[in-house]
């Protein structure tokens, strides 16, 4: 797995090309908390839950199923009121969501993802092992072991999360004084 700073920053990332940074904050912090919160199905290995069970570590929390559940409940918590405020507040805690299961499925450990759980609890992994995986306890992240996973994450992720969400602002910010320009 990816680490969870690593996870909360592809989301803020993502985030920008819905909302400029700022107010509502309730929007970033459920945008970061969905990105990370499929690692809680990790509480099975401390429960007996086999890894390869769909509620298995990398299992159903990981599927696109999972996310849309989550967009949900995450858009009841923040209570936003105007319709098109809402789809697209959907959307970005859909997509925060299943970018966990997208870096997790690139990084160099694990059994793959269960993305299409719980229709289909087969685990799928990309081609590409480009990030280091994190280390499940705390302690063990702060080691060397824990440096290369931040070195690999900051280039594999956080530099191209940083990228995007530089476009993305500049490009909200262009049509806001394009569409100011054509109104006077």
């Amino acid at each position: 797995m990816a680490s969870a700073f690593t996870h909360a920053a592809a989301a803020l990332a993502l985030g920008t090309a819905f909302r400029d940074p700022g107010k509502p904050l309730r929007f970033w912090i459920l945008g970061a908390a969905c990105a990370v919160f499929p690692d809680l199905d990790a509480i099975g290995y401390y429960l007996g839950v086999p890894y390869g069970s769909v509620l298995g570590h990398r299992g159903f929390t990981h599927s696109i199923t999972f996310a849309a559940l989550l967009a949900s409940a995450a858009l009841a918590i923040a209570r936003f009121t105007l319709p098109r405020e809402r789809r697209w507040a959907w959307v970005f805690f859909f997509l925060a969501t299943c970018s966990h299961g997208l870096l997790d499925a690139i990084t160099t450990g694990g059994g793959g993802i269960a993305f299409f759980a719980p229709f289909d609890n087969n685990r799928y992994a990309l081609p590409w092992e480009l990030i280091e995986v994190s280390p499940m306890s705390i302690r063990r992240f702060f080691t060397a072991r824990g440096v290369r996973v931040l070195v690999s994450e900051f280039i594999v992720v956080w530099t191209p999360a940083a990228l995007f969400a530089c476009v993305a602002m500049l490009s909200r910010r262009a049509i806001r004084v394009a569409r100011e320009r054509s109104q006077t």
